[in-house]
């Protein structure tokens, strides 16, 4: 997982243009995707359900999905990158 070099600054402006590459996952450039499905949310809170989603997936757990809420959102937005860029 790469979550960036020490402490990641929020950023939901555009600052990131490029995906990150190809089997790798950076949660801090999936967290406008997660504040979009859930907009009451905050950049830290979306990051660290994101992070808890890659943990499950990397573990071998089966996602947990069945409620909505942050970490349904977590877990979709998770899963789309996936297919999209690898795992």
């Amino acid at each position: 997982m790469t979550s960036g070099a020490g402490t990641p600054s929020d950023w939901v402006s555009g600052e990131r243009v490029f995906a990150p590459p190809r089997g790798t996952v950076d949660v801090d450039w999936l967290v406008p995707a997660v504040l979009e499905l859930v907009p009451g949310s905050t950049p830290t809170q979306a990051r660290a359900a994101l992070e808890q989603a890659w943990r499950r997936r990397r573990s071998g757990h089966e996602p947990e999905i069945a409620a909505p809420g942050l970490a349904h959102a977590a877990e979709a937005v998770l899963a789309e990158a996936l297919v999209t860029f690898g795992d």
